[in-house]
């Protein structure tokens, strides 16, 4: 979200990508997946974000689309591209807009003195422990529930899952554990625009359905 308001014509740089640090231009940009989930260790959380994938092939063609001598470089741990198109967009993002996608696993990521990242990587497709330089790093953060859910649901009374999420009947995921009460979105679980919108729709229609007596 940070990247996508620095490249945003309103934004605070005017569209123009720069690093904060010292306003040079990058021409190497690294998103890393997966920054605090997928994680069994018990420091982050274990599950994944689901639309972190998506979101960083259309942040790196948006940023091609400012500087067609940019390169991005995606470090992944696994492609999340189960919806329709989904495939179809990323091999566009390979084939044109110079995005690269990189099966492996970050190590360790450091800074130089000119506040050059360095990406210490395994390299899923040799084994390797290789290194790459770049001007600026993304980090595709986990999705996790907001703040003040865990209050929410001791008001109303409604269970949370073992994430903190909404707790939902599986065979009908907008309803909760307390009669009544429905729910959506990213408070049940992490999921993208489209599938939200599609949510709130079932939600909003069987509170009408009850509202109505039905």
């Amino acid at each position: 979200m940070e990247l996508e308001r620095l490249i945003c014509a309103s934004g605070p740089q005017g569209g123009h990508l720069s690093r904060l640090s010292d306003g040079k231009h990058p021409k190497k940009i690294a998103f890393l997946q997966c920054i605090g989930s997928r994680d069994y260790t018990g420091e982050a959380q274990p599950y994944c974000s689901s639309v972190c994938c998506m979101y960083t092939t259309k942040e790196a063609i948006i940023a091609f689309e400012h500087d067609n001598e940019l390169e991005s470089f995606v470090f992944y741990i696994d492609l999340r591209a189960d919806g329709k198109g989904f495939q179809k967009f990323l091999r566009r993002g390979e084939e044109e807009y110079n995005i690269k996608y990189y099966k492996s696993k970050i190590s360790h990521l450091e800074v130089d003195e000119d506040n050059n990242p360095i990406i210490t990587y395994e390299d899923f497709s040799t084994g390797e422990i290789k290194q790459l330089k770049v001007d600026l790093a993304v980090l595709a953060t986990c999705i996790i529930p907001s703040r003040g859910i865990s209050k929410l649901a001791e008001i109303l009374g409604f269970e949370l899952n073992n994430y903190d999420f909404i707790k939902t009947n599986p065979f009908l995921p907008i309803e909760t554990s307390v009669e009544g009460i429905y729910t959506c979105g990213c408070a049940r679980e992490p999921m993208d625009i489209p599938r939200s919108v599609a949510e709130a729709s079932g939600a909003a229609a069987r509170a009408a359905e009850v509202i109505k007596g039905g």
